[in-house]
């Protein structure tokens, strides 16, 4: 297996052949001017993280997740917001793509969504007066548990 996938609701690490769309995702994460892979397909998983895929098709709860992908022959990760766009037998199982960080920046470098903190934040700066620079500077953070 070529890539594993980490999420704070997994038992482990969830092997699978191949992660498409994982080096624009990657290009995104390090460079916000580049444009952002719409979605990510998971290629092949294995029998643990077809149940995972499974359970989280079932979940009408909590829909997105954070998800860092891995690639494991040199240890590349990317971390992306993701909801499950398509899964089940017979279909590519595709993640539609949120937002994508590099991990160790620990923030959201790319994103289509802001969380709604940020907006919060950049709003009361702008209510205060401190509209222009200081809101060019405030980087959001990644909403996800643990960040």
């Amino acid at each position: 297996m070529g890539f594993v996938l980490l999420s704070g609701d997994a038992e482990g690490p969830l092997p699978c052949r191949l992660v498409l769309g994982f080096r624009e995702a990657l290009s995104a994460a390090e460079d916000p001017a580049v444009a952002m892979p719409a979605r990510l397909v998971i290629v092949e998983p294995d029998a643990m993280t077809d149940d995972w895929l499974a359970r989280w098709s079932e979940d009408d709860v909590q829909v997105r997740r954070t998800v860092t992908i891995c690639r494991t022959h040199d240890g590349t990760k990317v971390t992306a917001v993701v909801t499950l766009a398509s899964y089940g037998r017979g279909t590519a199982t595709s993640l539609a793509v949120e937002s994508v960080t590099l991990p160790q920046r620990r923030r959201i470098v790319r994103s289509g969504v802001h969380p709604k903190s940020f907006l919060d934040a950049v709003l009361s700066r702008v209510r205060q007066g401190q509209g222009g620079a200081g809101v060019a500077n405030f980087e959001p953070t990644d909403p996800s548990p643990g960040a």
